[in-house]
């Protein structure tokens, strides 16, 4: 096609031919031989792709803008991914990093721990309610409203339009006290007009549990690991229990004998299978164009009886009459989850391999004698309990509309209006049947147990915003919003444990026969309201130079009643350096844009803290019920605020074959909201208030370069590196926080709260090994010093499970229709707990002996005088402090993402077939995992790896 001009074979007289070109809309029209040819108008479309950013509030030119961001189509989203957004943002943009959860493993209710440029917050449950969230997790925005995680990870990958992350203060000054740990953006598909198309998709997902990273010992290592232990040597030399433990260790070894080697760890798992089916309707005429589509989603994880159902429902509808432009989107979604019966993953991973696997109609494996005389151990058969009625189940419900109308008021001058509703409703129920083995002990007015708990939202936002853009004397270019939102959230939830159920019984409450011990129904309560501003200018000279100012003056319910409004701002300057006259003949440099930006954002994802909550006292006397004090509010907390600085470099080169983005940046927060445990005579705990600062200083870099770059042919082979290096320190604590502290000590954990160190320092003792003379382990004190003695004065900081650098590795291809792509994501030099080393090698006391243990336990603990080694003599049962010895330096590369895919367009079967487009696509997803650190990934929940298919057909 030059200059718009293209022929057609005589064979297409009579077809639908469709026409596209980038920055119009599609245009679909009947082929026909005529002498004068075809004209075809083609509409130019509101946004061309790459050209401008989404915040979510406005566009923005991306020539003139200054601030750091990404975007990606849904067609790059689905083509790392075609299960959740998340996944797919992981793996295309470094500054967007998903924390591993070791126990959730890939349990598919289980949501995800996000971080965009590091951490903002101490995220301690104290300044969290039950309906506050994550307050290191970014902003979600959906079609222009606020959103949470849970509708993001269930949205159709199908509908998503783009997704746009908002990193620094210039993109994200717009959102003020909600913008502190980044923006992310996400729009999905808008009606255009046209004829009428029907699309389907279907998703289909195998999902294999990833077993190899347990070590877990066979049968016969087992039992000899129980001999060496001293687990059939009585105690104090007692003769009738020795003759007791003889039998049951003979026992045991006849069954080893006999080959009984029972693999537990394959009892309670699947492959799991998962398939979404999404189906669209789009299209329309004249002033009015609509968009209706619905998806249902199905899920068995790979723990057997967990898994979901996800359903959604939308319909968007468009109309225009001359300047007006009114648009409305309706969606409906639901989900139900369900945990698996069989338990957490760990209680199977412990069970000892040398009992023979039994149906479920015995409710024991065994019941045998401990070392301690005239005790019994009655070991409980899993898969008894896991057939039983017990359930732990979860429904949510979720509405909302979403109106925008658009008003030209004249070429420049602009007013654009918004509002949103919505409601949900979630109810989860978890019964423990009467018939369980861990009621076995209890009287029969105890056994079973149901836990309820209800919670409904309601929520209304609504915004207004006037927009001017002009420009002057060919030169000059200015735009100017002027934007106010307010927004309320009321939230409620309620709910109870029940104990005591008949034997026969389903969980229904009516059957119960009273509450918990010294429990009661709980009721809770929240409305936040907010409020905001904003004032956002642009302007650009020549596109050349460019400036942006954003300020927001945000109010919100979340902080002190005293400090109810705060103002938020940024200043942001780019140059085109590409535009120069001294590169514009420069062959090798496509596009050179150097920005930098400061400001400051703020975070509010905590529970109301400013008011004091009474609670109503049990006793009654002659003046009535008296009431106490259980929460003490802080009406001065200062809002936590963010100062963001950062600094960029865009470029492509050598005709657009090498792509590279550098952003370094700068987040420091002052003041951090911290909550502590006031004096025992207060009575009080979790008291907020303001204390220390947080800094983050961080480079993170694009890098895609293309050897083959032919896109008029279809042909471009591209390679790409993406990786982030991150910084985080604490200051100005001034020991305010040793409450806090000595609070993780006695937990165990390794996290402190101290000046010039970081969120993710791991505290310890030092360890200088096992001493091959005694097997006793050797700490090294602050002073230096060699001790046998463990001494918590000695904690110091052993490790960081910070990275010093994580991203990806990746390789795509697109050649006429097909597409190919590999990404490859490393972790370097991060430091890691060995839980498994701590819990299953060493710590492991008398009664502990019957479970499995790692098989580093028998190989590679002292033995005698003289050994080299790394864990303690098999015979010491007894407690082991956590010291530098357990903590391991990390190394990680894993298979993220490997896709397939091939579209056909023009086919004649396709004509035949009434298609206009059909694509297949194939992905591998996590199919690998390489560590230098032998542990067990998935302790509650296994990990996975999944082979997905996805077709999506498009008819005429």
């Amino acid at each position: 096609m030059s200059n718009g001009n293209f022929s057609l074979p005589l064979s297409a007289d009579g077809q639908q031919a469709l026409v596209s070109m980038l920055g119009f809309e599609d245009s679909e029209f009947t082929a026909k031989k005529t002498s004068t040819g075809l004209l075809i108008k083609l509409k130019r479309t509101e946004r061309v792709v790459d050209e401008v950013i989404v915040t979510g509030m406005m566009e923005r030119k991306k020539e003139s803008f200054t601030g750091a961001t990404a975007s990606f189509t849904g067609e790059e989203l689905k083509m790392v991914n075609n299960q959740n957004i998340v996944a797919s943002l992981r793996a295309l943009d470094p500054s967007f990093i998903q924390i591993e959860n070791n126990s959730i493993g890939s349990n598919p209710n289980a949501l995800p721990t996000i971080e965009l440029r590091g951490q903002t917050s101490i995220a301690t449950s104290s300044l969290r309610d039950e309906f506050s969230s994550d307050p290191n997790q970014p902003l979600f925005i959906l079609d222009g409203f606020e959103s949470d995680l849970r509708t993001i990870m269930s949205l159709d990958m199908n509908i998503i339009k783009s997704a746009t992350i908002l990193k620094d203060a210039a993109s994200t000054a717009i959102y003020g006290s909600r913008a502190s740990n980044g923006v992310v953006v996400i729009e999905t598909i808008k009606p255009v007009a046209g004829k009428v198309r029907l699309s389907y998709t279907s998703d289909l997902n195998l999902e294999f549990p990833d077993l190899s990273s347990y070590n877990m010992m066979n049968a016969a290592e087992k039992l000899e690991f129980e001999r060496l232990s001293g687990r059939y040597t009585a105690i104090s030399n007692n003769f009738e229990q020795q003759i007791a433990l003889d039998n049951i260790y003979n026992i045991r070894l006849q069954n080893v004998l006999r080959g009984v080697d029972t693999y537990w760890l394959d009892k309670p798992i699947q492959t799991a299978y998962s398939q979404r089916h999404s189906l669209s309707a789009r299209g329309g005429e004249g002033a009015v164009v609509f968009d209706l589509g619905g998806n249902y989603r199905t899920t068995k994880g790979a723990m057997i009886g967990s898994g979901r159902e996800d359903w959604g429902a939308n319909i968007n509808l468009n109309y225009r009459t001359g300047k007006l432009n009114i648009a409305n989107r309706a969606f409906a979604s639901g989900y139900t989850g369900n945990e698996s019966p069989y338990g957490s993953f760990s209680l199977w991973v412990n069970t000892n391999p040398y009992y023979e696997f039994k149906s479920a109609d015995e409710k024991y494996l065994a019941r045998t004698e401990s070392n301690s005389p005239g005790a019994f151990l009655s070991i409980a058969n899993p898969l008894y309990n896991a057939s039983l009625s017990s359930y732990n189940r979860t429904k949510n419900y979720t509405i909302s509309n979403n109106l925008q109308l658009t008003y030209s008021i004249s070429p420049a001058l602009g007013i654009t209006a918004g509002a949103q509703i919505s409601k949900s409703t979630t109810n989860s129920n978890t019964f423990a049947s009467p018939l369980d083995t861990q009621f076995d002990e209890v009287t029969n007015d105890l056994k079973g147990k149901l836990t309820y708990r209800g919670a409904e939202s309601f929520s209304y936002t609504a915004n207004a915003m006037l927009t001017y853009a002009k420009v002057f004397q060919k030169l000059h270019s200015l735009t100017a919003n002027l934007r106010g939102e307010i927004n309320e959230n009321n939230s409620r939830s309620n709910g109870y444990i029940a104990v005591g159920f008949p034997s026969a019984s389903n969980g229904n409450p009516s059957f119960a026969f009273g509450y918990q011990t010294g429990s009661k129904p709980s009721v809770a309560t929240r409305i936040a309201r907010r409020n905001s501003i904003v004032a956002s200018v642009n302007y650009s000279y020549d596109q050349r130079y460019n400036a942006d100012f954003n300020y927001n003056i945000d109010g919100s319910t979340s902080f002190g009643s005293n400090n109810l409004y705060s103002p938020y701002y940024s200043i942001g300057l780019s140059w085109n350096a590409h535009k120069e006259k001294f590169l514009k003949n420069n062959t090798w440099i496509n596009n050179l844009r150097i920005r930098g930006n400061i400001g400051i954002t703020g975070n509010q994802s905590f529970g109301n803290v400013s008011q004091s909550i009474f609670d109503y006292d049990r006793n009654v006397n002659r003046f009535g019920q008296g009431i106490f004090l259980s929460a003490l509010g802080a009406p001065d907390l200062e809002w936590q605020r963010t100062r963001q600085t950062s600094i960029g470099v865009d470029g492509t080169f050598f005709k657009n074959k090498l792509n590279i983005q550098f952003n370094a940046f700068d987040k420091y927060t002052d003041p951090l909201v911290v909550a502590v445990t006031l004096p025992a005579s207060t009575g009080l705990s979790n008291y907020p208030f303001n204390a220390g600062t947080l800094d983050v200083k961080g480079v993170e870099t694009i890098v895609n370069y293309s050897p083959i770059y032919r896109p008029k042919d279809q042909f471009v082979l591209t390679f790409g590196l993406t990786g982030a290096i991150t910084k985080q320190r604490y200051d100005n604590f001034n020991d305010k926080l040793n409450a806090l502290n000595e609070e993780m000590q006695t937990s165990q954990s390794l996290v402190r709260f101290k000046d010039g160190y970081s969120p993710r320092d791991l505290w310890a003792v030092r360890s200088l090994g096992i001493d091959p003379a005694t097997g006793q382990e050797v700490f090294l004190s602050k002073d230096g010093q060699q001790t046998f003695n463990y001494n918590t004065n000695d904690i110091v900081v052993v490790g960081s499970s910070q990275p010093l650098a994580e991203g990806t590795l990746r390789g795509t291809l697109g050649y006429k229709g097909f597409t190919a792509s590999v990404i490859i994501r490393y972790k370097l030099k991060s430091d890691y707990l060995n839980s498994a080393l701590y819990n299953k090698v060493e710590n492991i006391s008398i009664n502990n002996v019957e479970n499995n243990q790692d098989k580093r336990a028998l190989y590679e603990r002292w033995k005698n005088p003289g050994d080299i080694a790394q864990f303690k003599a098999i015979a010491i049962t007894g407690s082991t402090p956590i010291s530098s010895r357990f903590v391991q330096d990390e190394n990680t590369f894993s298979g993220e993402s490997i896709n397939l895919g091939y579209e056909f367009r023009g086919k004649q079967w396709l004509d035949k077939a009434k298609l206009s487009n059909l694509r297949l696509s194939a992905y591998m997803n996590d199919i690998f995992y390489t560590s230098t650190v032998k542990r067990e990934r998935g302790i509650d929940y296994p990990f996975t790896r999944s082979i997905s298919l996805s077709l999506n057909a498009t008819l005429k």
